[in-house]
Order: C-alpha cells, then sequence, then structure tokens
C-alpha cells in the first residue's frame, strides 16, 4: 500500500505538471486500456485521467543500462526507463500488459554508480545488477 501511496503522489505531481487542459469523464482510462501515446495502461490514479502507460514491446536487444535509459528516452513524449517502484508494479500487471520475457528488466533507479535496480519477470525479484549486465528494457511514460 505504501508503493501505491508514493505512486500516487508522483503521479498527482507529473500529472499536474504536464496537464494541459482539464480532464474530462470522456478521459477515463482502466489498466488495460491503450493510452494516449498507444502504450498499454498499467497504472491509473484515483480520477482515471492520469497514470503510467508501457510500450507494447520490448526493446529488441538486451542493453546494458546506460543504453537501455538512452534507449527507452529516445521515443519522446516523455517516455523513459521505469523507476523501481514503476517496474514492480509493471510485473504485478505483466498479464494485462502482455509479451514480456521471464527476463530481468532494467529499471533507472541507481543503487550506486555500478549497479541499479533491476526487475525480475520470471520470479518477481527485485535485485541490483552491475550496469554492463545485458538486461531486457520496456520503456514508460506517465500520463
Amino acid at each position: 500500500m505504501k508503493m501505491l501511496t508514493v505512486l500516487a503522489s508522483v503521479f498527482l505531481i507529473t500529472a499536474s505538471a504536464n496537464a494541459t487542459e482539464q480532464c474530462s469523464d470522456l478521459l477515463n482510462y482502466h489498466v488495460g486500456d491503450t493510452g494516449p501515446e498507444k502504450g498499454t495502461v498499467f497504472y491509473v490514479d484515483d480520477s482515471g485521467c492520469h497514470g503510467l502507460e508501457a510500450k507494447a514491446t520490448d526493446e529488441i536487444n538486451s542493453l546494458s543500462w546506460k543504453d537501455a535509459y538512452i534507449a527507452a528516452n529516445t521515443y519522446g513524449s516523455g517516455w523513459h526507463l521505469p523507476t523501481k517502484t514503476e517496474l514492480k508494479v509493471l510485473y504485478e500487471h505483466r498479464n494485462r500488459v502482455g509479451g514480456f520475457a521471464k527476463d530481468d528488466y532494467w529499471s533507472s533507479t541507481e543503487l550506486d554508480s555500478n549497479s541499479a535496480w533491476i526487475q525480475g519477470f520470471g520470479n518477481g525479484d527485485q535485485d541490483r545488477y552491475n550496469k554492463y549486465s545485458r538486461l531486457s528494457v520496456r520503456a514508460v511514460r506517465a500520463f
């Protein structure tokens, strides 16, 4: 529950900073819907208007952390490598989003200059890996 509270706080700040118009009843998203940038919605706040969407597919190749960070940001419009918390929520809704390998995925959350947090999509564990390891990548964005 604490993680969702943190997520809600982050998204309220993000949504407020990015909002260009008021939310209407027509913009009511649910987990599994197609998001505003054609990703799959995997988190929605209480308003139903703001949340997170993930790209429909992983990057083609496994990447080092630095290359994963760069690749996720190249899509523009706020796409990024998910944080450790965002990646955990994405894992929890992996069946609604689909297309995940039973592999480890990079997060943008660094532990130190040599390692970053990962999410195991085979076993659900979070751990730290050396940034030079080559892992799977799925970009996300807030809306």
